[in-house]
């Protein structure tokens, strides 16, 4: 079996995918900017030219909009995973089209010229935006509703366009929202619940899917050199959608905290969201708040995994209520949240 090449193979999916991959036995290369990763907190920042650590992958150093990086880290592969986005940017973040279409096209041309096998494309349930039909599916219509959502909805209609003109075989995923030890997004939720200072905007009834990692993992993992999966796009993650209060409480009871009661109306803190945005994009200033941020309180994100299960076999083994557990033991034990006196809080009274 030839090398796989995971593009972002530094940051948080790519980590736990290229980890489970060398277990496997396969031989990984990964394309990854000097500094990638700091979205995550398993990431090892390293300067361009210093060496791996020892159990890393073989590193190509380089950013998906250069051209001549990709073709070095697609040359002599078999299978790319294509992972890289600019996903924590705000939702009008000027790099968003060169990273997720730009250097979608560089991927895809390399793939062509090197006659890679198979290329897994990394995709988004935001391509999808705010659900109207619950739970939705692959078929759900496109109602991509922010500049990273758009553009990566833009990345995929170019893999399946470049796809049908090749021949190149091509398989789509659309994660849904990952969680799990090492994810630094989701930690703020978590950090403002445990400090009783959780704001909940708005009634807290849209609909929130948080898939665990080790689940997503294992549905790239089933499309890997499987004929089944070519030219198909699939939804995958768990099972459970609950609302954003259903949630809010379930990760309060495993922190042993009050549930957070303070609410505040969603549709004045838009608008100084979209003030923020518009003072800080000429002066290229990353928004302290956004729109974007504020559509977790807002749209809903409530899947079906059908098609993965029907066609790949795919079953998820993390329940949400498991995964929040296993998630806080993580933060507690690598110091991102504070025992109560001196106590873990998940598993001390179990």
């Amino acid at each position: 079996m030839g090398a796989i090449l995971v593009t972002g193979g530094r940051g948080f999916l790519g980590s736990h995918l290229v980890r489970q991959l060398r277990g496997l036995g396969e031989t990984v290369r990964i394309l990854a900017r000097p500094g990638a990763g700091e979205g995550w907190a398993g990431a090892r920042p390293q300067a361009k030219g210093q060496a791996p650590a020892a159990d890393d992958p073989q590193v190509v150093w380089g950013d998906i909009r250069d051209a001549r990086a990709v073709e070095r880290a697609v040359e002599g592969a078999e299978v790319v995973m294509h992972l890289v986005s600019n996903f924590r940017k705000a939702g009008t973040d000027g790099q968003a089209h060169g990273i997720n279409v730009d250097g979608t096209d560089h991927v895809l041309r390399a793939c062509e010229r090197h006659g890679v096998k198979q290329l897994i494309h990394c995709s988004t349930i935001g391509v999808h935006g705010d659900v109207r039909t619950i739970p939705a599916d692959e078929q759900t219509p496109f109602n991509p509703g922010d500049r990273y959502q758009q553009t990566k909805l833009l990345a995929e209609q170019r893999v399946w366009d470049r796809a049908k003109a090749s021949g190149l075989p091509v398989t789509v995923i659309r994660p849904i929202s990952m969680f799990g030890p090492g994810d630094l997004r989701m930690l703020k939720l978590f950090r403002l619940i445990r400090q009783g200072r959780f704001v909940m905007f708005g009634q807290g009834t849209a609909l929130f899917q948080p898939a665990y990692i080790d689940d997503v993992v294992a549905g790239f993992l089933l499309c890997l050199r499987n004929p089944k999966a070519f030219g198909e796009a699939f939804i995958v993650g768990g099972e459970d959608y609950v609302p954003l209060n259903e949630l809010v409480r379930l990760i309060a009871v495993e922190l042993h905290v009050a549930p957070p009661t303070l609410r505040l109306p969603l549709a004045p803190m838009q608008w100084v969201a979209a003030c923020v945005e518009t003072v800080c994009a000429p002066l290229g200033i990353e928004p302290p708040l956004h729109r974007r941020r504020l559509s977790f309180f807002k749209n809903n994100r409530a899947f079906r995994i059908e098609k993965a299960k029907r066609v790949l076999g795919f079953r998820p083994q993390v329940s949400l209520l498991e995964g929040i557990r296993r998630t806080i033991r993580w933060y507690e034990e690598h110091g991102y949240l504070e025992p109560v006196n001196g106590r873990r809080l998940v598993g001390a009274d179990r």
